[in-house]
């Protein structure tokens, strides 16, 4: 019954591809991702283009639907002329995180994460990086509409966004983020280590299999919590801001000379961070 539950959850979580063996399996455990990452950035950067990684899985059917996406002849003519394209393979989420990091993001909440990076500005997609784990049902014109955007769109950003405060709030969130990434990506190591014990053809003991299921519902609810909570206190940060701004304007009109003398009020603004429990099985973070 135990072993049972387990492929259960396996079916669940891993969202295996068996109904789209026609979409592209573009991720390989062979590369080389952070020298092929690098050379993608150096190209991109004589051609006057942007870096794009995706960061995904052949088991996971949105990975997989992106790539079918990118592998239309529209998608294919876009990306050629405005990216340098590069797809990541993290097996169950533990691999190739130190790429992840070296562009920008923490952690891998959910699969396909697509970033966008520009050589000069850095990462530009921060806010909806992590917004791809809907790429499978995701209609072909909104993928089209999306990368065509980002070629060449900077981040938005209002007159709140463009305070010193705003972008203390956001530091802290930031610091809050990758601490909380370092305890989920040993989890995530953790669990691909068991993954190994539970799948292997001899079979595992049931105490292996049950903490394995216990690790996965943790892993899992971990990581939808902290993608919500991220992008939580991404607008609670342009909220305070925008509130305490106006409380300094006073009935004036928002401009920048404004903006300039509510950073230098040294305005103290607190979002309220979340806290997790610990992982209940030991994961090394």
């Amino acid at each position: 019954m135990v072993r049972l539950f387990t492929l259960v959850l396996f079916v669940l979580f891993a969202s295996p591809v068996w109904a789209d063996d026609e979409h592209p399996r573009p991720f390989s455990a062979e590369l080389d991702a952070m020298a092929e990452a690098e050379a993608a950035l150096v190209r991109a950067e004589e051609r006057g283009t942007r870096l794009l990684l995706v960061f995904g899985a052949n088991w996971c059917h949105d990975s997989r639907g992106l790539a079918n996406h990118f592998a239309q002849d529209d998608m294919t003519a876009l990306l050629s002329e405005n990216y340098e394209l590069l797809y990541i393979d993290i097996a169950w989420r533990e691999r190739n995180i130190d790429v992840l990091n070296r562009f920008g993001a923490a952690a891998i909440y959910g699969t396909p994460t697509v970033l966008i990076y520009d050589p000069y500005q850095g990462l530009m997609n921060g806010d909806t990086m992590h917004s791809w784990h809907t790429a499978y049902s995701r209609s072909h014109d909104a993928v089209v509409e999306y990368f065509t955007v980002w070629a060449d769109a900077r981040p938005g950003s209002s007159l709140a966004q463009s305070t010193e405060t705003y972008a203390a709030l956001i530091a802290e969130i930031d610091a809050w983020e990758t601490r909380e990434a370092e305890r989920l990506n040993a989890a995530y190591v953790a669990h691909a280590q068991m993954r190994a014990e539970v799948f292997d053809e001899d079979g595992a003991d049931d105490e292996i299999v049950a903490r394995f299921n216990t690790l996965e519902r943790e892993i899992n609810t971990h990581r939808s919590m902290m993608r919500a909570d991220r992008e939580s206190l991404y607008a609670d940060a342009a909220e305070l801001v925008r509130t305490a701004l106006i409380e300094e304007a006073n009935g004036e009109a928002l401009d920048f000379a404004i903006a300039r003398r509510f950073d230098a009020s040294e305005p103290e603004l607190a979002l309220e961070f979340p806290s997790y429990p610990p992982f209940l099985l030991p994961t090394g973070g």
